[in-house]
Protein backbone atom coordinates (compact mmCIF):
# COMPACT_ATOMS: atom_id res chain seq x y z
CA UNK A 1 0.00 0.00 0.00
CA UNK A 2 1.16 3.48 -1.05
CA UNK A 3 2.17 6.01 2.23
CA UNK A 4 0.16 8.71 2.86
CA UNK A 5 2.41 11.41 1.04
CA UNK A 6 2.63 9.56 -2.05
CA UNK A 7 -1.20 9.17 -1.79
CA UNK A 8 -1.70 12.90 -1.31
CA UNK A 9 0.55 13.85 -3.85
CA UNK A 10 -1.66 11.24 -6.49
CA UNK A 11 -5.11 12.97 -5.41
CA UNK A 12 -3.91 16.42 -5.74
CA UNK A 13 -2.91 15.46 -9.67
CA UNK A 14 -5.83 13.47 -10.50
CA UNK A 15 -7.73 16.46 -9.47
CA UNK A 16 -6.49 18.05 -12.29
CA UNK A 17 -7.11 15.13 -14.65
CA UNK A 18 -10.68 13.74 -12.72
CA UNK A 19 -11.91 17.66 -14.06
CA UNK A 20 -10.45 17.59 -17.62
CA UNK A 21 -12.04 13.40 -18.24
CA UNK A 22 -15.35 14.70 -16.21
CA UNK A 23 -15.82 17.68 -18.96
CA UNK A 24 -14.71 15.46 -22.02
CA UNK A 25 -16.99 11.90 -21.41
CA UNK A 26 -19.15 10.31 -19.11
CA UNK A 27 -17.72 6.84 -18.19
CA UNK A 28 -19.49 4.08 -15.30
CA UNK A 29 -18.73 1.31 -13.82
CA UNK A 30 -16.50 -1.38 -15.10
CA UNK A 31 -16.48 -4.97 -13.54
CA UNK A 32 -13.87 -7.43 -13.21
CA UNK A 33 -16.03 -10.66 -13.79
CA UNK A 34 -17.75 -9.15 -17.04
CA UNK A 35 -17.92 -7.10 -20.08
CA UNK A 36 -21.62 -7.68 -20.76
CA UNK A 37 -22.92 -3.76 -21.22
CA UNK A 38 -26.34 -5.03 -19.56
CA UNK A 39 -24.95 -6.31 -16.25
CA UNK A 40 -26.14 -4.54 -13.33
CA UNK A 41 -28.54 -1.71 -15.44
CA UNK A 42 -32.06 -2.45 -13.14
CA UNK A 43 -32.00 -1.48 -9.49
CA UNK A 44 -30.41 -4.37 -7.02
CA UNK A 45 -32.29 -6.63 -5.86
CA UNK A 46 -32.28 -9.35 -3.29
CA UNK A 47 -30.36 -8.83 0.01
CA UNK A 48 -28.94 -5.41 -1.75
CA UNK A 49 -32.46 -4.04 -2.59
CA UNK A 50 -32.48 -0.69 -1.46
CA UNK A 51 -29.06 0.22 -1.56
CA UNK A 52 -29.30 3.32 -2.98
CA UNK A 53 -30.38 2.66 -6.94
CA UNK A 54 -33.69 5.00 -5.84
CA UNK A 55 -31.78 8.21 -4.63
CA UNK A 56 -29.46 8.02 -7.93
CA UNK A 57 -30.46 11.11 -10.20
CA UNK A 58 -29.17 12.56 -13.35
CA UNK A 59 -27.88 15.66 -13.18
CA UNK A 60 -26.64 16.62 -16.71
CA UNK A 61 -24.33 13.58 -17.56
CA UNK A 62 -23.48 13.03 -14.52
CA UNK A 63 -25.24 11.76 -11.36
CA UNK A 64 -26.42 13.36 -7.42
CA UNK A 65 -27.68 12.25 -4.61
CA UNK A 66 -31.18 13.02 -3.50
CA UNK A 67 -30.27 13.71 0.94
CA UNK A 68 -32.96 15.86 1.78
CA UNK A 69 -36.47 17.37 0.66
CA UNK A 70 -35.16 20.18 -1.34
CA UNK A 71 -31.05 19.21 -2.16
CA UNK A 72 -29.05 16.61 -3.72
CA UNK A 73 -25.32 15.69 -3.49
CA UNK A 74 -22.59 16.31 -6.09
CA UNK A 75 -19.09 15.97 -7.28
CA UNK A 76 -18.14 20.26 -7.11
CA UNK A 77 -15.84 19.60 -10.24
CA UNK A 78 -18.77 18.65 -12.78
CA UNK A 79 -20.13 22.00 -12.53
CA UNK A 80 -17.90 23.88 -10.95
CA UNK A 81 -19.34 27.88 -11.76
CA UNK A 82 -22.61 26.50 -10.17
CA UNK A 83 -25.08 26.42 -13.44
CA UNK A 84 -28.61 25.82 -12.40
CA UNK A 85 -28.95 25.35 -16.48
CA UNK A 86 -28.83 21.45 -15.74
CA UNK A 87 -31.53 19.77 -14.14
CA UNK A 88 -31.93 16.82 -11.86
CA UNK A 89 -33.92 13.83 -13.17
CA UNK A 90 -35.33 11.69 -10.58
CA UNK A 91 -38.13 9.22 -11.64
CA UNK A 92 -38.25 10.88 -15.40
CA UNK A 93 -39.14 14.23 -13.24
CA UNK A 94 -37.24 17.47 -13.52
CA UNK A 95 -36.69 18.82 -10.55
CA UNK A 96 -34.63 22.33 -11.18
CA UNK A 97 -32.00 23.76 -8.92
CA UNK A 98 -31.59 27.29 -7.67
CA UNK A 99 -28.52 27.77 -5.69
CA UNK A 100 -25.17 25.31 -5.03
CA UNK A 101 -23.19 25.40 -1.63
CA UNK A 102 -19.81 23.94 -2.17
CA UNK A 103 -18.65 22.08 0.98
CA UNK A 104 -15.35 23.68 2.13
CA UNK A 105 -12.67 23.31 -0.04
CA UNK A 106 -13.71 19.91 -0.59
CA UNK A 107 -15.28 18.36 -4.05
CA UNK A 108 -18.81 17.93 -2.42
CA UNK A 109 -21.53 20.57 -3.71
CA UNK A 110 -24.42 20.62 -1.81
CA UNK A 111 -27.73 21.74 -4.66
CA UNK A 112 -30.74 22.74 -3.68
CA UNK A 113 -33.72 22.52 -5.68
CA UNK A 114 -37.31 24.78 -6.02
CA UNK A 115 -39.46 21.66 -6.31
CA UNK A 116 -39.75 18.69 -3.27
CA UNK A 117 -38.14 15.32 -3.98
CA UNK A 118 -40.21 12.41 -3.53
CA UNK A 119 -37.84 10.31 -0.94
CA UNK A 120 -34.24 10.85 0.15
CA UNK A 121 -30.95 9.04 0.96
CA UNK A 122 -29.89 8.01 4.35
CA UNK A 123 -26.94 9.96 5.42
CA UNK A 124 -24.03 7.76 7.38
CA UNK A 125 -22.59 9.75 10.42
CA UNK A 126 -20.37 7.06 11.58
CA UNK A 127 -16.69 6.50 12.00
CA UNK A 128 -16.42 3.10 10.81
CA UNK A 129 -16.19 3.26 6.91
CA UNK A 130 -12.75 1.69 6.54
CA UNK A 131 -13.96 -2.41 5.91
CA UNK A 132 -17.27 -1.44 5.03
CA UNK A 133 -19.05 -2.98 1.86
CA UNK A 134 -20.25 -0.52 -0.62
CA UNK A 135 -22.45 -0.71 -3.83
CA UNK A 136 -21.14 1.78 -6.17
CA UNK A 137 -23.46 4.03 -8.73
CA UNK A 138 -22.26 5.38 -11.94
CA UNK A 139 -23.19 5.86 -15.65
CA UNK A 140 -21.76 5.18 -19.22
CA UNK A 141 -18.87 3.12 -20.44
CA UNK A 142 -18.74 -0.07 -21.41
CA UNK A 143 -14.75 -2.30 -20.46
CA UNK A 144 -12.86 -1.29 -23.24
CA UNK A 145 -9.68 -4.28 -24.69
CA UNK A 146 -7.83 -5.83 -21.85
CA UNK A 147 -4.57 -4.32 -20.34
CA UNK A 148 -2.18 -7.09 -20.64
CA UNK A 149 1.42 -7.09 -18.60
CA UNK A 150 4.10 -9.95 -18.56
CA UNK A 151 1.58 -12.06 -20.78
CA UNK A 152 -1.49 -11.65 -18.42
CA UNK A 153 -4.44 -9.44 -18.10
CA UNK A 154 -4.14 -6.99 -15.45
CA UNK A 155 -7.36 -4.80 -15.87
CA UNK A 156 -9.45 -3.09 -18.91
CA UNK A 157 -9.41 -0.37 -20.92
CA UNK A 158 -12.05 2.72 -20.53
CA UNK A 159 -14.77 1.84 -23.93
CA UNK A 160 -17.58 3.07 -25.21
CA UNK A 161 -19.47 5.66 -23.42
CA UNK A 162 -23.63 4.54 -23.24
CA UNK A 163 -24.33 6.75 -20.35
CA UNK A 164 -26.77 3.82 -18.66
CA UNK A 165 -26.92 3.96 -15.09
CA UNK A 166 -25.22 0.72 -13.68
CA UNK A 167 -24.33 -0.26 -10.21
CA UNK A 168 -21.13 -2.89 -8.89
CA UNK A 169 -19.98 -3.30 -5.31
CA UNK A 170 -16.43 -3.00 -3.60
CA UNK A 171 -14.80 -2.58 -0.02
CA UNK A 172 -14.04 0.57 1.59
CA UNK A 173 -9.69 -0.34 1.76
CA UNK A 174 -9.00 2.70 3.58
CA UNK A 175 -9.20 6.40 4.61
CA UNK A 176 -6.90 8.55 2.78
CA UNK A 177 -6.24 12.17 2.37
CA UNK A 178 -4.85 14.74 -0.04
CA UNK A 179 -2.42 17.60 0.50
CA UNK A 180 -5.45 19.77 1.80
CA UNK A 181 -6.62 17.48 4.07
CA UNK A 182 -10.22 16.41 2.51
CA UNK A 183 -10.82 12.67 3.24
CA UNK A 184 -12.01 10.35 0.76
CA UNK A 185 -13.04 6.53 1.14
CA UNK A 186 -10.80 4.32 -0.93
CA UNK A 187 -11.62 1.68 -2.83
CA UNK A 188 -9.29 -0.82 -4.76
CA UNK A 189 -10.07 -3.22 -7.79
CA UNK A 190 -9.44 -6.92 -6.46
CA UNK A 191 -9.59 -9.56 -9.54
CA UNK A 192 -11.24 -12.18 -8.44
CA UNK A 193 -13.45 -10.55 -5.49
CA UNK A 194 -16.45 -11.37 -6.56
CA UNK A 195 -19.13 -11.46 -9.65
CA UNK A 196 -19.99 -7.32 -9.21
CA UNK A 197 -16.21 -6.36 -7.99
CA UNK A 198 -16.18 -3.85 -9.82
CA UNK A 199 -14.23 0.03 -10.53
CA UNK A 200 -15.02 3.32 -11.61
CA UNK A 201 -13.94 5.93 -14.66
CA UNK A 202 -12.92 9.32 -14.40
CA UNK A 203 -16.90 10.38 -15.72
CA UNK A 204 -18.45 8.45 -12.72
CA UNK A 205 -18.06 11.93 -10.83
CA UNK A 206 -21.04 12.78 -8.19
CA UNK A 207 -22.39 8.83 -7.98
CA UNK A 208 -22.88 7.46 -4.70
CA UNK A 209 -21.12 5.12 -2.60
CA UNK A 210 -23.20 3.22 0.00
CA UNK A 211 -22.50 1.50 3.12
CA UNK A 212 -24.42 -1.04 4.86
CA UNK A 213 -24.54 -0.36 8.70
CA UNK A 214 -27.32 -0.90 11.37
CA UNK A 215 -29.02 -3.16 8.08
CA UNK A 216 -29.43 0.04 6.00
CA UNK A 217 -27.72 1.40 3.22
CA UNK A 218 -26.17 4.70 3.88
CA UNK A 219 -24.59 7.09 1.87
CA UNK A 220 -20.90 7.06 2.77
CA UNK A 221 -18.89 8.90 -0.42
CA UNK A 222 -19.54 10.88 -3.44
CA UNK A 223 -17.25 9.75 -6.39
CA UNK A 224 -14.11 12.08 -6.77
CA UNK A 225 -11.34 10.86 -9.18
CA UNK A 226 -9.68 7.56 -10.08
CA UNK A 227 -5.67 6.28 -10.57
CA UNK A 228 -3.98 6.92 -13.39
CA UNK A 229 -3.95 7.62 -16.39
CA UNK A 230 -1.46 4.81 -16.57
CA UNK A 231 0.99 4.29 -19.74
CA UNK A 232 1.16 1.01 -21.34
CA UNK A 233 4.95 1.09 -22.07
CA UNK A 234 7.86 3.54 -21.30
CA UNK A 235 6.91 5.03 -24.63
CA UNK A 236 5.41 8.92 -23.68
CA UNK A 237 2.36 8.60 -26.21
CA UNK A 238 1.16 4.84 -24.44
CA UNK A 239 -1.07 6.88 -21.91
CA UNK A 240 -4.32 5.19 -21.37
CA UNK A 241 -7.29 5.38 -18.98
CA UNK A 242 -7.76 1.88 -17.15
CA UNK A 243 -9.31 -0.20 -14.34
CA UNK A 244 -6.71 -2.45 -13.47
CA UNK A 245 -5.91 -4.96 -10.57
CA UNK A 246 -2.41 -5.00 -11.47
CA UNK A 247 -0.11 -2.09 -11.73
CA UNK A 248 2.85 -4.25 -12.14
CA UNK A 249 4.65 -3.52 -15.67
CA UNK A 250 2.74 -0.37 -16.02
CA UNK A 251 4.31 2.97 -15.97
CA UNK A 252 4.10 6.00 -14.41
CA UNK A 253 5.76 9.89 -14.23
CA UNK A 254 8.37 9.96 -11.15
CA UNK A 255 11.43 12.75 -11.09
CA UNK A 256 10.55 13.76 -14.84
CA UNK A 257 11.06 9.90 -16.20
CA UNK A 258 8.23 7.24 -16.75
CA UNK A 259 9.47 4.26 -14.14
CA UNK A 260 7.56 0.82 -14.22
CA UNK A 261 5.07 0.24 -11.28
CA UNK A 262 7.37 -2.22 -8.84
CA UNK A 263 4.48 -3.38 -6.80
CA UNK A 264 1.74 -5.49 -7.80
CA UNK A 265 -0.85 -3.04 -6.13
CA UNK A 266 -4.62 -3.19 -7.75
CA UNK A 267 -5.74 0.43 -8.82
CA UNK A 268 -8.38 2.28 -6.85
CA UNK A 269 -11.39 4.98 -6.76
CA UNK A 270 -11.81 7.62 -4.43
CA UNK A 271 -14.97 9.09 -2.93
CA UNK A 272 -15.50 12.21 -1.12
CA UNK A 273 -16.26 11.02 2.47
CA UNK A 274 -19.73 12.20 3.56
CA UNK A 275 -19.65 12.07 7.46
CA UNK A 276 -16.76 14.57 7.29
CA UNK A 277 -19.37 17.19 6.31
CA UNK A 278 -21.95 16.29 9.47
CA UNK A 279 -21.58 19.21 10.99
CA UNK A 280 -21.81 21.29 7.58
CA UNK A 281 -24.79 19.64 6.11
CA UNK A 282 -26.95 20.38 9.52
CA UNK A 283 -25.66 23.91 9.37
CA UNK A 284 -26.67 23.98 5.43
CA UNK A 285 -30.08 22.29 5.50
CA UNK A 286 -32.80 23.33 7.97
CA UNK A 287 -34.22 20.24 9.34
CA UNK A 288 -31.53 17.73 8.15
CA UNK A 289 -32.61 14.22 8.58
CA UNK A 290 -29.72 11.69 8.49
CA UNK A 291 -31.33 8.82 8.50
CA UNK A 292 -34.26 9.85 6.59
CA UNK A 293 -37.18 8.83 9.11
CA UNK A 294 -38.56 11.78 8.48
CA UNK A 295 -37.98 13.54 11.48
CA UNK A 296 -34.46 16.44 11.69
CA UNK A 297 -31.66 15.30 13.49
CA UNK A 298 -31.87 18.13 15.91
CA UNK A 299 -35.55 17.35 16.96
CA UNK A 300 -34.69 13.42 17.76
CA UNK A 301 -31.71 14.62 19.84
CA UNK A 302 -33.78 17.54 21.64
CA UNK A 303 -36.23 14.99 22.58
CA UNK A 304 -34.03 11.84 22.94
CA UNK A 305 -30.74 12.53 23.21
CA UNK A 306 -29.32 11.31 20.03
CA UNK A 307 -29.87 12.25 16.59
CA UNK A 308 -31.22 8.34 15.99
CA UNK A 309 -32.72 8.19 19.11
CA UNK A 310 -36.46 7.76 18.32
CA UNK A 311 -38.38 5.39 15.63
CA UNK A 312 -41.20 7.08 13.49
CA UNK A 313 -43.49 4.68 14.28
CA UNK A 314 -43.09 4.69 18.06
CA UNK A 315 -45.17 6.44 20.68
CA UNK A 316 -43.02 7.11 24.11
CA UNK A 317 -45.93 8.92 25.75
CA UNK A 318 -48.96 7.16 24.07
CA UNK A 319 -50.54 9.47 23.62
CA UNK A 320 -51.83 8.04 20.55
CA UNK A 321 -49.52 9.86 18.14
CA UNK A 322 -46.41 8.37 17.51
CA UNK A 323 -42.98 10.37 17.16
CA UNK A 324 -43.96 11.34 12.88
CA UNK A 325 -46.82 13.06 13.79
CA UNK A 326 -45.60 14.60 16.82
CA UNK A 327 -42.87 16.05 14.56
CA UNK A 328 -45.55 17.25 11.93
CA UNK A 329 -47.43 18.71 14.26
CA UNK A 330 -44.77 20.55 16.07
CA UNK A 331 -45.75 18.83 19.79
CA UNK A 332 -43.86 17.31 22.84
CA UNK A 333 -43.10 12.94 21.97
CA UNK A 334 -42.33 12.86 25.43
CA UNK A 335 -45.78 14.50 26.42
CA UNK A 336 -48.75 12.86 26.66
CA UNK A 337 -50.43 16.33 27.19
CA UNK A 338 -49.22 17.89 23.85
CA UNK A 339 -50.27 16.43 20.46
CA UNK A 340 -52.55 18.01 18.14
CA UNK A 341 -56.23 18.38 18.61
CA UNK A 342 -59.13 20.96 17.83
CA UNK A 343 -59.29 22.87 21.47
CA UNK A 344 -62.13 24.67 21.29
CA UNK A 345 -65.43 24.91 18.80
CA UNK A 346 -68.32 27.51 18.85
CA UNK A 347 -71.63 27.69 16.15
CA UNK A 348 -73.17 31.62 15.19
CA UNK A 349 -75.67 30.99 13.21
CA UNK A 350 -74.46 29.57 10.01
CA UNK A 351 -70.93 30.09 11.04
CA UNK A 352 -68.63 27.51 12.86
CA UNK A 353 -65.49 28.60 14.71
CA UNK A 354 -62.61 25.80 15.28
CA UNK A 355 -59.93 26.38 17.13
CA UNK A 356 -56.56 24.84 17.60
CA UNK A 357 -52.84 25.68 17.73
CA UNK A 358 -51.20 26.38 14.97
CA UNK A 359 -47.60 26.80 13.68
CA UNK A 360 -46.81 29.41 10.60
CA UNK A 361 -44.32 26.32 9.05
CA UNK A 362 -46.95 23.78 8.52
CA UNK A 363 -50.06 23.79 6.54
CA UNK A 364 -53.40 22.89 7.54
CA UNK A 365 -56.65 21.94 6.47
CA UNK A 366 -60.40 21.23 7.41
CA UNK A 367 -62.69 18.66 7.18
CA UNK A 368 -66.71 18.34 6.96
CA UNK A 369 -69.03 15.26 6.75
CA UNK A 370 -72.36 14.57 7.71
CA UNK A 371 -73.40 11.99 10.57
CA UNK A 372 -73.06 9.11 10.96
CA UNK A 373 -69.59 9.22 11.80
CA UNK A 374 -68.27 5.65 10.15
CA UNK A 375 -65.00 4.18 9.28
CA UNK A 376 -66.12 4.21 5.66
CA UNK A 377 -67.70 7.85 5.41
CA UNK A 378 -65.99 10.61 3.18
CA UNK A 379 -64.23 13.59 4.37
CA UNK A 380 -64.39 16.43 2.60
CA UNK A 381 -61.60 18.89 2.40
CA UNK A 382 -62.95 22.91 2.79
CA UNK A 383 -61.58 25.30 1.18
CA UNK A 384 -59.25 25.40 -2.29
CA UNK A 385 -55.77 24.92 -0.50
CA UNK A 386 -54.19 24.52 2.45
CA UNK A 387 -53.49 27.55 5.13
CA UNK A 388 -50.97 28.33 7.54
CA UNK A 389 -50.95 28.63 11.10
CA UNK A 390 -50.91 31.43 12.83
CA UNK A 391 -48.01 31.04 15.30
CA UNK A 392 -50.43 30.23 18.46
CA UNK A 393 -53.99 29.79 19.07
CA UNK A 394 -55.33 29.90 15.35
CA UNK A 395 -59.22 29.77 14.53
CA UNK A 396 -60.72 28.06 10.77
CA UNK A 397 -64.55 29.84 10.28
CA UNK A 398 -66.81 27.40 8.09
CA UNK A 399 -69.31 30.18 6.94
CA UNK A 400 -71.57 27.51 5.09
CA UNK A 401 -72.28 25.89 8.18
CA UNK A 402 -75.84 24.54 7.91
CA UNK A 403 -78.43 23.66 10.69
CA UNK A 404 -77.94 20.40 10.28
CA UNK A 405 -75.22 18.19 12.22
CA UNK A 406 -71.88 17.59 10.71
CA UNK A 407 -68.26 16.21 11.75
CA UNK A 408 -64.98 18.58 11.30
CA UNK A 409 -61.41 17.52 11.46
CA UNK A 410 -58.31 19.24 10.75
CA UNK A 411 -55.33 17.58 9.39
CA UNK A 412 -51.69 19.21 9.31
CA UNK A 413 -49.05 18.59 7.14
CA UNK A 414 -45.12 19.89 6.57
CA UNK A 415 -45.34 22.70 3.83
CA UNK A 416 -44.10 21.22 0.54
Amino acid sequence: MQSAEPIARALRRLAAAGCLLAAGRAAAVLFDATGAASHNTNAPSGALANSGWQYQGRFGPYLGTAIAPHHFLTAYHVNTNASTTWVFVLDGTNYHPTAASRIGESDLNLWRVAERLPRYAPVYTGSGEAGAPLIVFGRGTQRGNPVVTDGLTNGWLWGADTQILRWGSNQVAAIEHDSEGNPYLRATFDHGAGAEECHLSGGDSGGGAFVLAGGVWQLAGVHYTVDGPYYLSDDTNSAAHAAVYDRHGLYHWQGGNLVSYGDHDPGAFYSSRVSARYDWLTNAIPDFDSDADGMPDWWEKQHAGDIHGLAATNDPDHDGFDNLAEWTAQTDPTNAASFFRIAAMARTGTVATLTFEGRTNRQYRAWVRPPPLSATGAWNAVGASPFAGAGGPTSWLDTNAVATARFYRVTVALPP
